[in-house]
């Protein structure tokens, strides 16, 4: 992008001098003064950069700040709008383009809203001298960017992303867990995330269950995992949770209460199912064996259906079925897996061969984690 944008305001510079060196010649000024002037008058010129339709293709949302953020100054692509459309019949989308030492940008950009796990494009905006605007019916609450798909007059870009509030903020889930490290300490994990597991990154609360009360211990920050792990003083049997007051995006939210857990025998009840339905209609805290995979016995559920601990169950601690695939195993292994569902492959990738003879699949925020289980009786 850089080199054409150079060319470009380095001709029109060369074109400005050319023309204020003859009209400086006419009236008996100095060749000194002249070229002087000329340059002046040269380094203040910045043309507009016309740019061809290139829409955005949707894209999947990396991760979301917590907190909307201001856009940084670096920032060529900028989007505004209000942060409420109650005040609004459509609202008002600004959008601001200028290149750095290119000038302003005209074009057509998408106006796009995270829909799931994914940027989805709205309108389009037509940018004039770098500016331009476009009004939007905005019926629930969202969050929007902007977004060029690329051309050979300038590279793909996007925007900063704005809340705009209609009604209700935003749902979002937090897991945590809590494993015992030692006697005396655990580690404890938050993953916080959107509906469709996108992740979140900003600040928890996380909270101990003492004497019926809970009890801020400090503030934990999620990152673009969608995770924060934090080692804190606790025995076997101590309660945790984390939990988010609201802000201009989300709404306040709490995680299920962690227990760290010891070696007691822990129980699943396990059915069969064969669908992402049945799955997602699980009862809170039941799993069930996914039966069309073939390369191994994948018990799976909902980590936000009361499930997260299976990823913090320490080696050695005894699972007991019941059920389908009832009896009682070990825990013998654990992997966590950075991303979800298609993104991870065939299950084959994640099949334990001889090592286990069950393995518990359940997400943690963003990523996978998959616990091999070996059948003991």
């Amino acid at each position: 992008m850089w080199p054409r944008l150079l060319a470009g305001t380095g001709a029109a510079a060369l074109a400005a001098g050319s023309a204020f060196f003859l009209l400086g010649g006419a009236d008996g000024s100095s060749d000194e003064n002249v070229s002087a002037r000329g340059k002046v008058v040269a380094t203040g010129v910045s043309l507009p950069l016309t740019v061809p339709p290139s829409p955005a293709e949707s894209e999947n949302v990396e991760a979301l700040q917590a907190e909307a953020q201001p856009p940084s100054d670096e920032l060529e692509l900028v989007l505004s709008a209000p942060e409420k459309a109650s005040d609004w019949d459509a609202v008002p989308f600004e959008a601001s383009w200028h290149v750095a030492e290119g000038g302003p940008v005209n074009g057509p950009v998408d106006l796009q809203r995270v829909e799931g796990e994914s940027w989805e494009s709205v309108t389009e905006l037509n940018l004039a001298d770098g500016e331009g605007t476009a009004d939007v019916k905005v019926d629930e609450t969202g969050i929007y960017r902007l977004a060029y798909g690329g051309s050979e007059a300038v590279d793909q870009a996007a925007s900063n992303d704005v809340t705009v509030v209609s009604g209700d903020l935003l749902q979002s889930r937090i897991t945590a867990t809590a494993s015992p490290i030692d006697d005396e300490t655990a580690e404890v994990i938050a993953t916080w995330t959107t509906p469709a597991g996108v992740a979140i990154m900003g600040d928890l609360e996380l909270q101990r269950r003492t004497d019926d009360m809970w009890e801020t211990v400090e503030t934990v920050t999620t990152g673009s995992d969608s995770t924060a792990e934090v080692e804190v003083e606790a025995e076997v049997g101590t309660k945790f949770r984390f939990v988010y007051s609201g802000g201009n995006r989300f709404d306040e939210v709490k995680s299920d209460v962690a227990i760290v857990l010891g070696e007691d025998v822990e129980t699943i009840p396990v059915s069969t199912c064969s669908t992402g339905v049945e799955i997602d209609n699980l009862a809170y805290g039941a799993a069930c064996h996914y039966t069309p995979v073939g390369v191994g016995t994948f018990v799976v559920a909902h980590d936000y259906l009361g499930n997260a601990w299976w990823n913090a169950m320490p080696m050695g601690t005894m699972v007991e079925l019941e059920g389908e695939q009832a009896g009682l195993y070990e825990v013998v292994n654990r992997e966590i897996a950075p991303g979800r569902g298609s993104a991870l492959g065939p299950a084959s990738n994640w099949t334990c061969g001889d090592e286990c003879d069950v393995i518990l699949q359940t997400c943690q925020g963003s990523n996978t984690g998959f616990t091999w289980l070996r059948k003991v009786a």
